[in-house]
Order: C-alpha cells, then structure tokens, then sequence
C-alpha cells in the first residue's frame, strides 16, 4: 500500500494561473491554520485577469487534487471548493474511444466549515463521504482541467 502523502501550494490574488508558491508536505491541522488565518476578504476581487486567491492540497498516490478559492468581494463572497481528478471520457464528441484526462468539479459553498469538513475528509481519505457532501453542494462549474506548469 502506498503512503499518502499531501503537499499544498497558494496562489496570491493576480498570479499568473501557471504562478504559484509551493508550501510543501501538508496536514490538516497544517491546512486549518492556513485557510483560517488566509486574507481571503483582502485578496478577493483582485485578480486583475489573473488567478483567484487558492490554497490547494494535492494527493499524488491517488492524483487528485482539492482546492479552495473565493469569488466575490470584500464585502460579500464565496468559498469555492474544487476537486482535480482522473475521469474517464469519451473522445470526438462522445463517439470515441474512452480515455482518462484529468477533470475538474468545483463546488460553491458560503461556509467555511463546509471547506474544513471537505478537507478533513480528503486528509482522511475518506473519499466516498467527500464526494457525497460535496455533491451536496451547486456546482460552479465542471470541465476538463487545465495542465498546471511546474
């Protein structure tokens, strides 16, 4: 069995989307402490074209990915929760041969306990319960996700 291990990167508000700061190897009570003392009020809205303000948490031995982010602004915004994975999809249209890519779903929330417990269960790869709390949320949207550059 292969251990998991989980490392995390932020994105500042206005970063080139392929622009982040890697943080390294990251727990949950790692992650609750950034995403609660995170400026998400002062970062929100100031993308300026570039990324949104992200803390993202990557899982390599199961290649998926769990973020959160903010849309809004300084007086009124969201949480939005994010999961990169392999999905299996139909190439030409749905006509084709089925093949993996990776794929995005990202999920609006305006509590943050909803992105704590989404976390907690990702470090506890309890991801059954996950994907059950987080279908319980809108989607923000869903498609296949863009290659981030190292």
């Amino acid at each position: 069995m292969v251990a998991n291990t989980f490392t995390y990167d932020i994105q500042q508000a206005g970063y080139a989307f392929d622009q982040y700061d890697l943080k390294g190897e990251a727990s949950y009570p790692l992650f609750l402490n950034e995403f609660r003392t995170y400026l998400w009020r002062d970062q929100v809205g100031l993308e300026g074209g570039g990324a949104a303000p992200t803390i993202s948490v990557k899982n390599q031995s199961i290649h998926t990915d769990l973020f959160v982010s903010v849309v809004g602004n300084s007086s009124e915004f969201a949480y939005l929760i994010g999961v990169v994975k392999p999905k299996k999809v139909k190439s030409f249209f749905g006509l084709g041969k089925i093949k993996e890519v990776r794929w995005v779903t990202i999920y609006l929330t305006e509590k943050p306990r909803d992105v704590e417990r989404a976390f907690n269960l990702f470090f506890n790869m309890q991801l059954e319960e996950l994907n059950s709390n987080l279908n319980a949320l809108p989607i923000f949207l869903e498609q296949k996700a863009t290659p981030k550059k190292c």
